[in-house]
């Protein structure tokens, strides 16, 4: 397995893997989230949480909790067995389950509409430790410097908690003036990625994206996963039973077992 040397998840947070999928895969997957994005659930089963729909706004980013419980091809792509070996082997991890998918499709941006604002995945997971946590984002379409990709603050998995910053807020200046606040200078890198290339952050990466200036949507399928090392924190109240979903490997399925 080829893994990207130029940056690591220790010590930047993030890297990039080379194409994993093949062309008819990603098709495939593409046209199953966009029946998904409009209602149509081929297993009959409907995504944990819709945050777009059909007849909404078509410039704002299109955001779907769990898709691949709601479509096949879907299903067959986060399973697929050489993407469940790459993040184990790219992790250094025995095991590889997936726990939660979302699909972020970008249509061309109207002002901020395209924004998603600087963010760590850990800050929206109580319910987990923050070792053995994990995101892959899978390119569905081409993602170039102009389509607003994922971009990445290197060493920001080693930060403390940036207090203000949160995924819905669009308003990026002011998020850029609070991180500067904060940490200064900041190294950003962006995840330019071809169809069917991969990049994976730790749950404690500041990462966010901007305006989508190309004609075509860029599309990415996310796919959070956890490692034998990732651990549960036992909650009260809201969310305390969230990760039961675990033990129902029809909705959170192992892609490597080691």
């Amino acid at each position: 397995m080829h893994i990207d040397t130029h940056y690591s998840l220790n010590e930047n947070g993030f890297t990039f893997l080379p194409k994993i999928f093949n062309k008819n895969d990603l098709l495939s997957a593409s046209k199953g989230l966009w029946n998904v994005i409009n209602g149509k659930y081929d297993t009959g089963i409907k995504p944990e949480t819709r945050f777009w729909e059909p007849g909404d706004d078509p410039n704002k980013i299109i955001k779907i909790d769990k898709p691949h419980l709601c479509n096949s091809k879907v299903w067959d792509l986060i399973t697929n067995k050489d993407f469940g070996k790459a993040l184990a082997y790219t992790t250094k991890s025995k095991t590889i389950q997936v726990w939660h998918t979302q699909v972020v499709w970008k249509p061309k941006s109207k002002k901020e509409s395209g924004n998603a604002g600087w963010h760590r995945d850990a800050q929206y997971w109580p319910f987990w430790s923050t070792g053995g946590l994990f995101t892959a984002w899978i390119a569905l379409s081409n993602v170039s410097l102009n389509s607003g990709p994922v971009r990445f603050i290197s060493g920001s998995n080693k930060w403390e908690d940036v207090p203000g910053l949160d995924f819905f807020d669009k308003d990026l200046i002011t998020q850029d003036k609070l991180l500067k606040k904060h940490h200064g200078k900041t190294k950003i890198i962006n995840g330019v990625l071809e169809m069917g290339q991969v990049s994976i952050h730790s749950s404690l990466t500041y990462h966010s994206s901007a305006a989508n200036l190309e004609n075509e949507p860029r599309v990415g399928m996310v796919v959070h996963f956890c490692t034998d090392k990732a651990q549960r924190v036992p909650l009260k109240g809201e969310n305390s039973n969230y990760l039961d979903q675990l033990i129902d490997h029809s909705r959170a399925p192992f892609i490597y077992n080691g």
